[in-house]
């Protein structure tokens, strides 16, 4: 029979971005992926009989959210954020930190909020390595008894301070939760030919801190009693994972908190919180799944007679020696730079050894997968048949076990930022002495240590037996060498490995060459006179105006940071000297910045933004998003790699469900057409009020005393996460001295 009806989606496909992010990666897996699910379903432009209506898979099409100046356009909404639904499984969950008023002029002063007030992902010195720290305390970046701080250490142009308490992360794993139990719902309301009750395949895929969301997730799913054990999905890939499994002494002394007495989350927490994850997926998939049989899934979701020629590939096909229902992958590179910070050592870098592979259950659950360049003369593709031993001093290029230097270039060493220390506003004359003073023997110290061990670098070495045994599936190419996806930088000139794509991106070799905020700059946009406040820099770009957008959307909420750590005190208090409110601040959007021109803090914002700029003009790559920035990886790999079959959603459902997945526009609308499960209440899809309330309230209270989220509640224990915490031994008694 020709192939002449649009062929259903394959499933749904969840993407979970991390922190200080709102998806940096998504427009290219979503590329790369759709391309390679039309190869592994027979739906390319040679396979079908027409190619308009055929079911061959079409990214969405997302509405530029920022303006050249990096504000968020006006007219964005949640009826126009996508532009284009295309033909997708995918849909993006978005979600962050919100900030209240109050809480914008105390925190505002340290971390990063646009002018909504809010961060997707929330702060990046945020990020953690175990579950129950998305239901507690943030980071706290005091040091010394605060004569110090995290970014008086930092050699690049974050600024880290304290952080505000990851309730928010909890909820984000709620409202993931919440969705992936809404589409079991609605999917097994469907009725096709007389056949209802049955599941379409969900996928998520996360990065970064996003996969901690995402496990969490599965325990909200599995355990919570509003999702009837329906929110978890079939198929999870952990790209780039801080989930640690290491013992910490440094994460763990900065835990620690007094007055609970407690701190770190211990190794044998993180490993049953692991296992139990594993366990989630595996009774999901044994016990509560309902799909469609092989043979519905060969005549609905493959071509059953491509226009080239080849043979039809069946459901049973694909499943032999890639099984993916009910299983995770693990995506792990030893270049990444952030998931390997001395004070995480997170398994995105790692993997899993054999003796962690064996600690958390992972036999017949889990397939790993090693992104990596390696060292001239080996042989090694990603995607290759199963059975390497990847070794990764042996291996990884640069890596040199005599010199006990893993990294190329080498880790940068802890070390005082004097002049951070000097221009932090909200410290006195005397603070900034005190700080100086800790900080020449704190420096002293690290120079020492540098000389005789790692201990000092930013980030952590492995073990000198590390090795990960690659269980992956082989993928139809048999492997592909990973290539790392950038903007040109200095000169724009290839250096070995390079090639350039046509959008302008070099593609090469992990990266080791130094990056510049200034490579985003769009060197074709025109200003009038002396009008560009990066006229001195904009010839070195390389940028677009999308690129540019998102850097001096990231510039703007710097400088928005900068002004309220000027203007207000710990407490969130107005200086009395302060030359500015948060009221002026407001006006850094799209409508009204122009107004600050001349004023207070017009000037100075003119006076920080090169300043700013000039921070972050020499910076290491981390090759942290590179797995999933470069189309060609899930085209070739990860479309392998998520889990296929019937999904019988039509393209309101598909913009319901987008909806829902987005913090910012998860409304109900019930009156538009949104389909709810029986016995469901669209007034208690509630969620979208954390956004939108001028309080950042949930149900009119804030996130931190609502139970669902908040450890000291009873939340992590009543989704059975394993939350074990280390304790300090209590100091001994002094000895009882008789009289006389």
């Amino acid at each position: 029979m020709v192939m002449d009806y649009p062929s259903p989606l394959p499933g749904v496909i969840i993407f979970v971005h991390g922190v200080n992010s709102t998806g940096e990666w998504f427009d290219t897996a979503e590329e790369g992926l759709c391309r390679g699910l039309n190869a592994r379903l027979q739906r390319k432009d040679e396979h079908v009989f027409r190619v308009k209506g055929s079911g061959q898979l079409k990214p969405a099409r997302y509405m530029g959210e920022l303006t050249e100046d990096g504000y968020i356009h006006d007219d964005l909404s949640a009826a126009t954020f996508v532009a284009d639904g295309g033909y997708s499984p995918v849909i993006r969950f978005r979600w962050g930190y919100k900030a209240s008023p109050k809480e914008a002029n105390r925190e505002g002063g340290n971390i990063l909020l646009d002018e909504k007030n809010a961060w997707g992902g929330g702060p990046f010195v945020n990020g953690c390595s175990a579950l129950p720290d998305l239901f507690a305390k943030g980071t706290d970046a005091e040091l010394i008894f605060g004569a110090l701080s995290l970014t008086h250490l930092q050699t690049s142009d974050r600024q880290v301070y304290s952080a505000p308490a990851r309730h928010y992360q909890a909820f984000a794993a709620w409202r993931l939760a919440k969705l992936v139990s809404r589409i079991r719902e609605l999917h097994r309301q469907i009725n096709h030919c007389g056949t209802t009750n049955q599941d379409c395949p969900i996928t998520i895929v996360c990065h970064s801190q996003g996969n901690m969301v995402g496990i969490t997730s599965a325990y909200f799913g599995a355990y919570h009693p509003e999702f009837k054990g329906l929110g978890v999905a079939d198929n999870y890939v952990l790209a780039c994972a801080p989930y640690s499994l290491r013992d910490n002494k440094i994460d763990g002394s900065t835990q620690y908190d007094k007055a609970l007495n407690q701190g770190r989350v211990t190794v044998a927490a993180r490993q049953a919180g692991l296992r139990g994850f594993f366990d989630i997926v595996r009774h999901f998939g044994e016990d509560r799944a309902q799909h469609y049989a092989p043979d519905f899934v060969t005549e609905w979701a493959f071509n059953r007679n491509p226009q080239n020629g080849e043979a039809a590939c069946t459901a049973e096909q694909d499943c032999k020696g890639r099984d993916t229902r009910a299983r995770a992958f693990l995506y792990c590179s030893p270049h990444d730079r952030v998931i390997s910070v001395s004070t995480v050592q997170g398994m995105g870098w790692l993997g899993l050894d054999k003796a962690d592979f064996n600690a958390v259950g992972a036999q017949g659950m889990l397939y790993q997968r090693v992104w990596a360049e390696v060292k001239p003369g080996i042989a090694y593709k990603v995607g290759a048949a199963p059975g390497t031993a990847y070794h990764y001093w042996n291996h990884t290029i640069g890596a040199n076990p005599e010199t006990n230097i893993f990294w190329d270039p080498d880790s940068e060493r802890v070390s005082v930022q004097f002049r951070k220390i000097w221009g932090d506003d909200r410290k006195s004359w005397g603070g900034k002495t005190l700080g100086s003073i800790f900080g020449f023997f704190a420096g002293t110290g690290s120079l020492i240590a540098s000389v005789f061990s790692n201990i000092s670098k930013v980030n952590g070495v492995p073990p000198k037996d590390w090795v990960v045994h690659i269980n992956a599936p082989e993928v139809p190419s048999t492997g592909i060498t990973p290539r790392a996806r950038r903007l040109p930088h200095g000169t724009g000139e290839l250096k070995a490995g390079e090639t350039r794509s046509p959008d302008g991106h070099i593609l090469g070799p992990f990266n080791v060459h130094y990056e510049s905020a200034r490579d985003a700059l769009n060197r074709k946009r025109e200003f009038p006179k002396d009008s560009d406040p990066y006229a001195a820099q904009r010839p070195t770009g390389h940028g677009n105006a999308q690129s540019e957008a998102a850097m001096r959307y990231d510039q703007n909420a710097g400088l928005r940071q900068r002004a309220r750590r000027h203007a207000y005190d710990e407490e969130g208090k107005l200086n009395k000297d302060a030359p500015f409110n948060d009221q002026d601040i407001q006006k850094m959007d799209a409508a009204r910045h122009h107004e600050l021109r001349g004023t207070a803090l017009g000037n100075y914002i003119e006076s920080q933004r090169i300043k700013q700029f000039e921070e972050g003009d020499r910076q290491q790559p981390s090759n942290h998003s590179t797995i999933l920035t470069n189309p060609e990886h899930a085209e070739h790999v990860l479309a392998y790699d998520v889990d296929v079959g019937v999904c019988l959603f039509d393209a309101q459902d598909m913009a319901q469900f987008r909806r829902m997945a987005d913090w910012r526009w998860c409304k109900p609308q019930p009156r538009n057409g949104d389909e709810y499960p029986a016995g469901r209440d669209p007034a208690k899809d509630n969620e979208y009020e954390y956004y939108h309330s001028e309080q950042a309230t949930l149900e009119g209270k804030p996130l931190e005393e609502d139970p669902r989220f908040v450890e000291s509640k009873g939340a992590v224990a009543a989704i059975q996460i394993p939350g074990e915490r280390y304790v300090r031994p209590p100091m001994p008694e002094p000895p009882l001295h008789s009289g006389g």
